[in-house]
């Protein structure tokens, strides 16, 4: 297993697809790792140079003392990619793994040559705050396990739910190994989140999603984005959740294959 030493820490990462292609680097979501990337992995190594990672709190990568701050996540991946070589890149994020994205396209511009976020958002409001919050309380009264219940309701659409309930229990299953302090300590570091002023100096072409049933980050966040980001472009899913990658991921591969072909 890859790993490489970061800023201090140890992070976990993968390549696939051909050696000579364009770089994709998928950006996980908060408590997610590569492995979230299942769906799209082979549909987009066929084409590109995927590289997938965990980030600090993540998967197999190290979780250090926290709290996780937004900056320490992208300074990270940007120590990560200089470290392997990879000056320039495509990148893909859902919901935390589009905000790092998006700074990402803002603080480093040459290293990024376009950039498709889904279920995403510009700053973490009183809502989100308050959403952020209850998982806090979750995680104090039941554990990993419990934070994933309270968080369940605003993470999956309906049909998904009524569908796929027993892939669901599973994930709950995963969810409960995780450990305590790595979850507090990334849902801290985005307590006070907000990169509306670095918004505006975005240049690469970028490709807002929205899932038309997310209540986590509902489509009016990604239309604000789009607003905001000089060449952003919107598209929309139906029938889907938070976790468009995996409630969707025919339509969320086809939407974003075709943005980078477009773009490359």
């Amino acid at each position: 297993m890859p790993y490489q030493k970061v800023r201090g820490i140890e992070m976990y990462y993968e390549w696939h697809g051909p050696k000579d292609g364009d770089v994709v680097v998928f950006v996980n979501g908060l408590f997610a790792d590569t492995t979230s990337w299942s769906l799209q992995r082979d549909a987009f190594a066929a084409s590109y140079r995927v590289l997938l990672y965990d980030a600090r709190g993540q998967g197999r990568s190290q979780k250090p003392n926290g709290p996780y701050f937004h900056h320490d996540h992208v300074a990270d991946l940007v120590a990560l990619l200089e470290a392997l070589a990879v000056s320039e890149a495509l990148f893909v994020g859902i919901s935390h793994g589009g905000t790092v994205s998006m700074r990402m396209a803002a603080e480093h511009p040459a290293c990024v040559r376009g950039l498709a976020v889904a279920n995403t958002f510009a700053h973490c409001d009183t809502l989100m705050r308050a959403k952020l919050s209850s998982w806090l309380c979750a995680l104090e009264w039941g554990g990993p396990a419990g934070r994933f219940d309270i968080s369940l309701p605003w993470v999956w659409g309906r049909r998904f739910a009524a569908e796929q309930w027993s892939l669901v229990e599973h994930l709950r299953e995963l969810a409960a190994e995780a450990e305590p302090d790595a979850i507090r300590a990334l849902i801290e570091g985005g307590l006070n989140y907000d990169i509306r002023p670095l918004l505006p100096k975005i240049q690469a072409p970028t490709l807002v999603i929205a899932a038309e049933e997310d209540v986590l980050t509902p489509p009016f966040l990604a239309r604000e984005l789009v607003a905001a980001i000089p060449r952003a472009v919107f598209a929309s899913i139906p029938d889907a959740g938070h976790a468009v990658n995996f409630e969707s991921p025919h339509t969320y591969n086809r939407l974003i294959l075709d943005f980078l072909s477009r773009i490359t």
